[in-house]
């Protein structure tokens, strides 16, 4: 009727409808690329289960080259109910005991030890940890059925040949942890003197000073050792070694710009390096 000269409010009138119904055409079915997008988008969520929507759209553009941004990825997610639900903490002002920020890479290091189930045939097996607190990137770690203080020293040796292969005396590395027997026991600072590191240790209750090094074990936790069943030692050493692997090169984080702590390693070297040669 409007196409034969008639208003587009005598027509609306007429048919007791509102002029914007006059105008409505339906959406066409989403095409079968935007489909498979969809479905992919799916299929990651079940293969990344901790991942929020921002981690799931970085993880599809950088690793399968799929063109989607955050905003469809949080649409499918939220119409498929697979949103991950996180933990709101309510901010509060507190004083951060003794935290240093790093610049660059190897000036300041975290290491602490944390509880693992090795199956009840094993019991608990101990952890601990080396990380970068410049570029969030686990340098060194070990796993053993034993908390000693010689398990402490195995994380940073590894550290130290994975980062300073040729001498970590010149490196002034400052090694930050709590105030567990095995980190200060003589062996384990005569040992840190020997290698040139500076030790330091947080302030009784408060492990904000740790904080870097606590929130990898929590993100271990979650995402690795909660949802598996380990049988033993060597078992939950394998599958620890291939998360912190994937954690090291595959997994973006927010703190160094959403790259992977690998990637942000290579940044900040590539940046020093080029720096050096001007000098």
């Amino acid at each position: 009727m409007v196409s034969e000269g008639y208003t587009a409010t005598l027509v609306a009138a007429t048919l007791a409808i509102s002029r914007s119904s006059l105008y409505y055409r339906k959406k066409p079915r989403g095409s079968r690329a935007d489909r498979t997008y969809d479905e992919q988008i799916v299929m990651a969520c079940g293969e990344k289960l901790a991942y929020g929507y921002r981690r799931v759209a970085w993880w599809l553009q950088r690793k399968k080259g799929l063109p989607v941004n955050r905003k469809r990825v949080l649409r499918v997610m939220r119409e498929r109910g697979l949103l991950v639900r996180s933990r709101r903490l309510r901010a509060r002002r507190r004083k951060e005991w003794g935290r240093v920020e790093a610049s660059a890479p190897n000036q300041i290091w975290q290491s602490d030890m944390t509880k693992i189930w090795a199956g009840p045939a094993v019991g608990w097996a101990y952890l601990v940890s080396v990380i970068d607190c410049c570029t969030r990137e686990i340098v060194g770690w070990n796993l053993s059925h034993r908390c000693r203080t010689q398990d402490a020293l195995a994380a940073v040796e590894q550290a130290v040949l994975t980062r300073l292969p040729e001498g970590s005396r010149e490196a002034n590395v400052t090694l930050t942890t709590d105030n567990g027997t095995q980190f200060t026991s003589s062996r384990f600072l005569e040992t840190l003197g020997r290698l040139g590191i500076t030790h330091r240790r947080t302030a009784y209750h408060h492990p904000e000073g740790n904080s870097y090094i606590e929130r990898f074990h929590r993100s271990l936790k979650e995402e690795e050792v909660w949802t598996a069943e380990y049988r033993t030692v060597e078992e939950a050493r394998t599958s620890i070694a291939r998360w912190i692997k994937e954690y090291n090169h595959d997994r973006p984080h927010r703190g160094v710009r959403n790259r992977t702590p690998h990637e942000a390693f290579l940044a900040f070297s590539a940046v020093l390096n080029s720096e050096a040669l001007t000098v």
